[in-house]
């Protein structure tokens, strides 16, 4: 049996774009062992991950016994291949200790701790095109883009409890908007949000949901009370309660954040906002998923959103369509 190791130590959007090597690696060694390591913060994207045999942990907290605890884990494994998808110092050496015969990364100031180099696009792309460039090195075949977050009908609660105060029209638009991001620069102004709102509130006869995380509520309800036309907070949520509520909307529309992600996941149509980050880098950019660039958030216009909405809403009717013929979603896989 295969024993395989991959890699990808922290953000949970660089976790979750890993989520497709997994399931396409499980595809071509359906019997192998195929083990993640991740800080602790990458259960909330793996846990339940059926693709995978083992999630192994760490914390930058972490004491020496554990440290080498975890050193000594990683040796008795004996994986015969090891994939870093992160190739920073830490996992460099992580990778480099588990004595796999095949340890492979892109090219980098640390490619001595690797025995294969991955070739690296010459330009930038989606970063889950650009991770499958691992698989085709090892010429495993990709079949999907899809990202794999899964959620049950445990976590519908916040989504069934707060159903008919958020969605009392079963018809309408039902529209997730994601104002936040931890860095300042990747925001797009409030006010320009709150103009949103009220314009598919308006035009589209939408009813608004705005997600926030912890740590955000206040600065949610600030961009809310810009708004002329009602619309309404979401309800608290974990991780995956999260998924199962963007699971059951019609589009998301924010910045480049978790949430879009978790949208991409839940295949919730979707048009990120994007300044100092590379939109092609993080979103799929395909039928239901865009976005928009510009060199600042706040050079992004009223107008230019309103545009490509306007162009999405064709797949955006569908999704309501399908919603009101087969009901809410259940799980991550219904």
């Amino acid at each position: 049996m295969r024993k395989i190791l991959l890699i990808q130590l922290r953000q949970l959007g660089d976790i979750i774009l890993t989520t497709p090597c997994i399931r396409e690696l499980r595809a071509a060694y359906p019997d192998a062992q195929i083990d993640f390591l991740a800080h602790g913060m990458g259960r909330l994207i793996l846990n339940d991950n059926p693709y995978l045999n083992e999630i192994i942990t760490y914390s930058e907290n972490d004491s020496l016994k554990k440290q080498f605890s975890l050193i000594r884990r990683l040796r008795k494994e004996n994986y015969e291949l090891v994939l870093d998808f992160m190739y920073n110092p830490r996992s460099a050496l992580l990778a480099f200790l588990t004595g796999a015969k095949r340890r492979l990364a892109f090219p980098s100031r640390r490619k001595a701790f690797y025995n294969e180099l991955v070739t690296q696009p010459s330009e930038p792309d989606y970063i889950v095109r650009e991770k499958f460039k691992y698989l085709e090195h090892l010429n495993v075949p990709t079949k999907s883009e899809a990202l794999t977050l899964p959620w049950f009908e445990a976590h519908l609660g916040p989504y069934q409890e707060n159903r008919k105060a958020l969605f009392p029209n079963d018809k309408s638009f039902r529209i997730a908007l994601s104002p936040t991001h931890r860095r300042d620069v990747r925001q797009w102004p409030k006010k320009q949000y709150a103009m949103l709102a009220d314009y598919l509130t308006s035009q589209w006869n939408a009813e608004i949901i705005w997600l926030w995380g912890p740590g955000e509520q206040d600065f949610v309800e600030e961009v809310k009370s810009h708004c002329k036309e009602s619309s309404k907070l979401s309800p608290k949520t974990s991780f995956r309660e999260l998924a199962a509520l963007l699971a059951n909307c019609d589009l998301f529309v924010g910045n480049s954040n978790g949430p879009s992600h978790v949208a991409v996941s839940c295949q919730t149509p979707s048009l990120q906002l994007h300044g100092p980050t590379f939109a092609k880098a993080w979103c799929p950019m395909n039928e239901i998923h865009h976005a928009i660039q510009a060199d600042k958030m706040a050079e992004i216009s009223l107008d230019q959103v309103i545009q490509s909405l306007e162009a999405i809403k064709p797949v955006v009717e569908k999704r309501v369509e399908a919603r009101l013929e087969n009901g809410d979603r259940i799980s991550w896989n219904s």
